[in-house]
C-alpha cells in the first residue's frame, strides 16, 4: 500500500523553486504531486524547478508522467527541471525510460 506523499513549500531562491517529495508516487499518490508541480510550474518568477526526490521509494508510470507534463509546462515558457536525489530505485526507473534525454538528473554525493 502507498504511503501518503508528502509535499514541503517550494522555496524560490533567485528563480529557483525546490519540491521536495516524500513517499511512493504511484496512481493514488500522483494527483497531490500534478497539484505540487502545477503551483510552482505556475510561479512566473521559477526559472528552474528542483524535484528533490530524496524522500522517493516507489515511483510509478503515473508519477513519470507527472514529471514529463511539469518539464514541457516549464519549457513551453524557457524554465528546465532538474531531478535531484533519486534513489537507487526511482534512479533505475528513469534510466530504463531513457528520462535523462529530458531532465538533468542530479545524484546524491557518494557517502564515504
Amino acid at each position: 500500500m502507498a504511503r501518503d506523499v508528502r509535499f514541503q513549500d517550494c522555496l524560490p531562491h533567485t528563480g529557483v523553486a525546490v519540491v521536495p517529495v516524500e513517499g511512493e508516487i504511484d496512481l493514488a499518490t500522483v494527483p497531490g504531486l500534478r497539484a505540487r508541480l502545477a503551483v510552482a510550474v505556475g510561479d512566473q518568477a521559477c526559472e528552474c524547478l528542483v524535484v528533490d526526490l530524496d524522500g522517493v521509494g516507489f515511483l510509478d508510470a503515473s508519477g513519470v508522467g507527472a514529471l514529463v507534463a511539469a518539464h514541457h509546462a516549464m519549457a513551453a515558457r524557457g524554465g528546465r527541471v532538474v531531478l535531484a536525489r533519486p534513489r537507487p530505485p526511482v534512479a533505475r526507473v528513469l534510466e530504463i525510460l531513457g528520462m535523462e534525454r529530458l531532465f538533468d538528473i542530479v545524484r546524491a554525493p557518494a557517502v564515504r
